[in-house]
């Protein structure tokens, strides 16, 4: 460091990692300083320089080896665990500065010799009293891991057996009632419940049956608005969504991909169209705020559809030691070790930093915000259509003319996709053609068709959620693949969504 980046330094100020200080004269003073750096972004103090003023006094040589020898004794002894900071000296103006930086440390809560804690708050120290923020402290260095914590009052009864016996196939090829071993000792092992037989947050996020009578701020709050401001008065739609980490995974994806304008884009009659933000991005974000989350933070995940725009928003900001530009670049840190492995069991997730990488090819106007002030993640996609079809929409006139017009207005081709539209459309044959090349005529299904009637066929009771649980799939696209197949013949729907039952109309 020069002189004139001294001189720079000193003419903005205090801040939360630079810090002025005239002298020292206990080593136990100097130790705090060192232990707030350490538990917050790390920094360094300028000794030698007035706070108050900040002018540059400078240090005698003996001064210079009295709190060399302070800053020795208190990185020592006075910091626990021990930190190593690097102390240099610079003449400015012919005055001599003392330099000390220490860098963040990894092994948080640092404390002093009587136990306390501190941490900067923009440019002086707190002493740390809240127990959410130690445990905050203790989870960044992974000295704790938050979702192996015992919820109390809760058991295996508290557990789903249709997600264990899931789990316990997909993984083992076992059923949970033939696992070598009673299933409460299993289920500790894979701290899914601890060791006096509670479930561990962990497990009954993603296994439980009503977590959320637990865990009531573990949800997601879903809100579509009117126009472009969170402080609207009037919203299209809002939900709360319950459940294990799968079904929030499936009605979250769902909720956005509802609220979103679907583009033919030159593809036939019969497709759904192009999502105009890429389903793969929306679902490694969303996956990625279910298992990344910090389960200290007693917040939902929300999901705010604006105009121009979508936003998932994550409780917890990125672990000290990532920046945006590392999770673009793939490096990831698991925050909670237990969900990410699960999820990396039954879900698309890998736990590999791959999922944003993917996010962004298929959207790369995707925008990271890691907001440590308010300490949550937000993820921001901008919608690109809702200016062609937003307004046909809520004037409730009929969609797929005014759609198809405005489309026209930007490709130049509404003649031609008219025609298009009506070749395709002309004939209730010429429909089915189209939608016997997508699922093969009544005597030709396709690999994915018959996968979904043989998970049928097994279970009629069973749900599209679980559908795409057992198949892999997203909620979304086995919607599609039922909706042909109801349109083909082949299978219909008796009752209502929820206690009906499937019937197959052809052999599987």
């Amino acid at each position: 460091m020069t002189a004139k980046e001294i001189k720079d330094i000193v003419k903005c100020g205090e801040t939360s990692t630079i810090q002025f200080k005239l002298l020292f004269k206990k080593a136990e003073d100097i130790a705090n300083e060192l232990i707030a750096f350490s538990n917050s972004d790390g920094g360094s103090i300028f000794i030698g320089i007035n706070d108050k003023t900040g002018e540059i006094v400078g240090l005698s040589y003996k001064q210079l080896q009295d709190i060399g020898t302070l800053i020795a004794s208190a990185a020592d002894i006075g910091v626990h665990p021990s930190v190593f900071p690097k102390v240099e000296s610079k003449t400015v103006d012919g005055k001599t500065v003392m330099i000390v930086s220490v860098s963040r440390g990894i092994s948080t809560p640092y404390t002093n010799n009587k136990g306390e804690v501190y941490v900067k708050q923009g440019p002086d120290k707190r002493r740390v009293t809240d127990a959410n923020e130690m445990l905050r402290l203790f989870a960044q260095s992974g000295n704790f891991q938050p979702d192996r914590q015992p919820i109390r009052g809760t058991s295996v009864n508290d557990l789903d057996h249709y997600l264990l016996n899931d789990y316990f196939e997909r993984t083992l090829g076992l059923s949970s009632d033939n696992l070598g071993m009673p299933l409460e000792k299993a289920l500790q092992n894979l701290f899914i419940l601890d060791e006096n037989g509670e479930a561990t947050l962990g497990g009954l996020m993603y296994f439980g049956k009503k977590p959320q009578l637990k865990c009531p701020a573990f949800n997601i709050k879903a809100v579509w608005f009117y126009g472009n401001s969170i402080g609207g008065t009037e919203y299209r739609s809002s939900v709360d969504i319950d459940g294990p980490i799968q079904r929030l995974f499936d009605e979250g994806l769902r909720f956005i991909i509802s609220c979103l304008h679907r583009v033919q884009a030159n593809q036939n009659f019969n497709s759904t169209g192009k999502l105009e933000i890429p389903e793969v991005a929306l679902s490694e974000i969303l996956q990625n705020a279910l298992v990344h989350r910090s389960w200290l933070k007693a917040a939902p995940i929300r999901l705010l559809i604006f105009d121009n725009r979508v936003e998932i928003i994550s409780p917890g900001a990125l672990h000290p030691t990532l920046t945006v530009e590392d999770i673009k670049m793939g490096n990831a840190y698991q925050r909670n070790q237990l969900m990410a492995t699960l999820c990396s069991k039954t879900m698309n997730y890998r736990g590999l930093g791959s999922g944003i990488i993917r996010a962004l090819k298929s959207d790369p106007d995707i925008e990271f915000h890691n907001e440590a002030s308010g300490d949550q993640f937000r993820v921001i996609f901008w919608r690109k259509s809702l200016t062609d079809f937003d307004t046909e929409i809520d004037k409730g006139t009929d969609k797929e003319d005014k759609i198809g017009k405005e489309i026209g207005k930007e490709i130049g081709k509404e003649d031609k996709i008219g025609k298009k539209i009506g070749k395709e459309n002309r004939t209730e044959d010429k429909i089915g053609k189209e939608i016997g090349k997508e699922i093969g005529t009544e005597d030709k299904i396709g690999k994915k068709e018959k996968l979904l009637l043989k998970y049928i066929a097994d279970n009629p009771n069973t749900t599209i959620s679980n559908l795409a649980q057992l198949s892999g799939m997203a909620t979304s696209t086995v919607q599609v693949y039922l909706d042909k197949l109801r349109m083909a013949g082949k299978i219909r729907r008796v009752g209502p969504n929820k206690g009906g039952y499937w019937e197959i109309n052809i052999s599987v």
